[in-house]
Parts: structure tokens; sequence; C-alpha cells
């Protein structure tokens, strides 16, 4: 993983924390070598390329998942931008950019 993302970065690159490698969908595709000339159109529900774990892990326990607008699509227009499409675990490191007003409400709720 660390050696397809490192990759694609300049050799003067700072090198990356483990919590870096994939903190985000695109990340996350160049580091699993995930491409559109391998993958693009492929259903996920039907191909074999894809499956979920049930696995419990260890350490694992009760958590809260945030609920907020996806980032970096500001192109496609404000409707796009406001779907509440975006969903990340409270307090996990590996993600790339928090929402900290989502954040602030659920602790108002919790």
């Amino acid at each position: 993983m660390r050696q397809l993302r490192s990759a694609k970065r300049k050799e003067t690159s700072k090198r990356l924390k483990d919590h870096e490698l994939s903190n985000g969908p695109s990340k996350l595709c160049t580091a699993l070598d995930i491409t559109k000339d391998k993958l693009n159109n492929t259903d996920m529900v039907l191909s074999n390329l894809f499956w979920i774990e049930n696995t419990s892990l260890k350490g694992s326990e009760e958590f809260s998942v945030v609920h907020t607008t996806r980032i970096g699509i500001d192109s496609y227009g404000q409707e796009a931008a406001q779907k509440m499409y975006r969903y990340y675990i409270l307090g996990n490191k590996h993600i790339s950019v928090r929402d900290k007003d989502a954040e602030k409400k659920m602790a108002l709720t919790l």
C-alpha cells in the first residue's frame, strides 16, 4: 500500500504517516490500485471482486457515526455539494477532513 501511494508522489515529498495512506476516496483507490481501467462500471453488488467481511475486530467497541455533506465537489453545484452523503466514525484519525460543526451537533445529542 505504501509503495503504491508513494509511487505517485514527488521524491522530495515528506514520508506519509500510516493514517495518511488511505484517508480519502482517491487515496484509498491509489493505495489499493483501483483504477477506472480495471473497475469502471463494475457492479459492486454482483461482482466477485468486492465483498464485506463480517468479523469482530480486536478492541472494537461502540462508536458514533458523523453524517455530513461530501467534500471537494462544490464545482458540481450547490445541490450536489449539500447532499448528506458522507459518513465517518467520530474521533477516527484516518479521516481526511473532519466536519467540526457536525461533530459539535452530535456532541450535544449524545
